[in-house]
C-alpha cells in the first residue's frame, strides 16, 4: 500500500505511470465518490488532476489491515508535514500481486490514519 499511496505523492508523470504500472493490474478498477476508472490510464489521468487541484499536498498512509488478498487502510491527506485536512480510508482487492480493485472512501476508517 506504500507503494499505492507514492503514486498518488509521485508529479513527475512518467515515474508516476511507473509505479502505477508496478501496483495496478491492466485493468485494475478505482472508484470514489467523485469518480470510476477502469484501467491504468483512466486512474492516472485522475490522479494528476487531482493532484493538480490540491498542489502542495500530499497523502500519508496510516494503518494497514489484510487478510485473503483485501486490505483496508487509512490515509491523511495535507501538507506536507502539517496536520491532515482530510482523512479517508480505502479497500483494496488484490490479485496476482497487483490491486485489481480499490474503493476509496472519505472520512471513512480514519481511526486507521496514523
Amino acid at each position: 500500500m506504500a507503494a499505492y499511496i507514492s503514486m498518488w505523492n509521485e508529479r513527475d508523470p512518467q515515474t508516476r505511470r511507473a509505479i502505477g504500472a508496478e501496483v495496478f493490474a491492466h485493468d485494475a478498477y478505482y472508484v470514489d465518490p467523485n469518480t470510476s476508472a477502469q484501467g491504468r490510464s483512466a486512474i492516472d489521468t485522475y490522479v494528476a488532476a487531482w493532484q493538480e487541484q490540491f498542489l502542495d499536498f500530499v497523502f500519508v498512509l496510516g494503518e494497514v489491515s489484510s487478510h485473503h488478498d483485501v486490505a483496508h487502510f487509512g490515509w491523511g491527506f495535507g501538507p506536507p508535514g502539517g496536520p491532515p485536512a482530510a482523512t479517508g480510508g480505502d479497500v483494496v482487492v488484490v490479485e496476482q500481486g497487483r490491486i485489481s480493485t480499490i474503493y476509496g472512501f472519505f472520512g471513512f476508517l480514519a481511526k486507521w490514519y496514523a
